[in-house]
């Protein structure tokens, strides 16, 4: 059964990465409804971690073939692999790319999963000062370092933080911040936010930016070259997985940050390109493609430990697991070796089924990212709008979901960036709570002499003058 599940949820996440400017957290958007269908929750863990390590590497397909990004880790990839792509050498770029997320997703998926249970004995030494400076680490990294628009970051955050505590006063049994309308009482739910901040909006926009093209995928013998060039350029292959994994483990940083950065490297460790970068140069693909899967691996690390996603999909992930009574960054957790066990399972397992489906199959599968988006457009908008209706089943749900689409388009458009504001919903329950506590409990002089606290709240200034300071950054909103 075990195996069904991860073909199950491999075959499904590299299909959402095949669909243009969709990715891994729309697509985990759309497991809340199939979630219901697992009756033992440790196979809807295998089927969560098979989509998000499959979905990464479909995003690369649409990038190279079409020039639009599965999703923003695959901008990157897309800058040198869509000319390599015009230029006939189509197979060459994706091959590089699977083989060169394969190799970083394995290695820091070992490193990741393997060692989470022993990983998981930092809950032990974190006290709730720790707990406190680390989320706000989180909020810090994803204001000030993953969007050169730091003071609109600043806005989507607060408002993050202020719809998140909608609902009960945990302190007075009181409703806050409802205007009145009952339905709030329970507070906003988790999934029309996150299916309007990003699904809804992206979807839409592929309207306007989505079609078709005539791409030749390759000639035969382009699948071994590719593979070759990951051996001949296998440093900057881990270096970019290195950059991804240290950008992964970073709370609420994620996202393409740590892609661009990879491909930067790529740049300025050549001498005298040839061809130029955006020009087909190979290693503006596989410097990328190091960092995409490694990130996915190492931003589990926050989600799991600390119940802090490491990026949007993994807030969503937090959810889902939610959604199957698992916890996050608790220590009922540590004890549950079949929980790490099945996440291991769910992560390598896709990880290698998707690589073989590609490497077999990859003239066939360029076909379905050309597929129009008009044909498959109303099917995701259903999907997703039947399960964002299943918290009550009437109206306000779906007047819920029409209201945060709306704030996903303005934020989508003004660049207000919006995985700090979806942060700042998830944690805003427990900002509030650690706050409390922490201005109760302890004092000062009982602060300063908790070293870990110390130096997390060195690294919250050393972030914060950093976002203000840096004058260029590229916009990963």
């Amino acid at each position: 059964m075990e195996l069904l599940v991860l073909i199950l949820g491999t075959l499904f996440g590299f299909i959402v990465g095949l669909v243009p400017g969709i990715g891994a957290t729309t697509g985990l958007v759309m497991l809340f409804p199939a979630l219901a269908l697992f009756s033992d929750p440790y196979l809807g863990v295998i089927f969560i971690m098979a989509v998000v390590a499959s979905s990464t590497t479909g995003d690369s397909y649409t990038g190279v073939l079409l020039g639009i990004p599965g999703a923003n880790s695959a901008a990157a990839t897309m800058v040198d692999g869509f000319p390599l792509a015009k230029q006939g050498k189509a197979t060459l770029a994706i091959s590089s790319a699977v083989t060169c997320s394969t190799i970083n997703g394995l290695l820091w998926g070992c490193l990741v999963f393997f060692f989470l249970p022993w990983y998981s004995q930092l809950i032990l030494v974190f006290g709730i000062p720790e707990l406190w400076a680390f989320t706000m680490l989180a909020l810090a990294t994803v204001t000030f370092v993953s969007s050169k628009y730091w003071l609109r970051s600043s806005i989507a955050l607060v408002l993050g933080l202020y719809l998140g505590l909608v609902g009960v006063d945990p302190a007075t049994n009181v409703d806050r911040f409802t205007f009145g309308w009952g339905y709030l009482a329970d507070s906003i739910q988790l999934m029309p936010m996150v299916a309007g901040l990003f699904a809804i909006p992206e979807i839409i926009a592929g309207f306007q930016t989505r079609g078709s093209t005539s791409i030749k995928v390759g000639q035969d013998g382009q699948t071994k070259q590719g593979i070759l060039e990951v051996w001949k350029h296998r440093w900057l292959a881990l270096r970019g997985g290195f950059i991804g994994a240290f950008i992964g483990a970073l709370p609420g940083l994620g996202g393409a940050m740590g892609d661009w950065m990879a491909y930067g490297l790529a740049q300025t460790t050549t001498k005298n390109p040839d061809p130029p970068f955006g020009k087909g140069n190979i290693r503006g693909v596989i410097g990328p493609e190091g960092a995409n899967n490694a990130q996915k691996a190492t931003s589990m690390l926050p989600t799991v430990l600390f119940g802090i996603p490491g990026a949007s999909f993994a807030a969503v992930v937090l959810a889902l697991f939610a959604f199957l009574d698992f916890e996050l960054g608790t220590l009922d957790l540590v004890a549950d070796t079949k929980f790490f066990n099945s996440m291991t399972y769910g992560f390598l397992g896709a990880t290698i089924l998707v690589a073989i489906l590609c490497f077999t199959l990859t003239k066939h599968i360029a076909k379905i990212s050309m597929v129009p988006y008009k044909y498959y457009f109303p099917f995701l908008i259903i999907l997703i709008t039947w399960a964002c209706m299943q918290y009550t089943g009437g109206w306000e749900d779906f007047v819920v979901l029409l209201l945060c689409s709306g704030l996903g388009y303005i934020c989508k458009e003004y660049k207000f960036s919006r995985p700090a504001l979806l942060i700042g919903f998830i944690l805003a329950d427990k900002v509030e709570a650690l706050t409390l506590q922490i201005i109760s409990i302890y004092n000062i002089e009982t602060l300063v002499n908790r070293p870990i606290f110390c130096v997390l709240l060195l690294l919250i200034i050393v972030v914060f003058i950093y976002g203000l300071i840096k004058k260029e950054k590229l916009d990963y909103a």
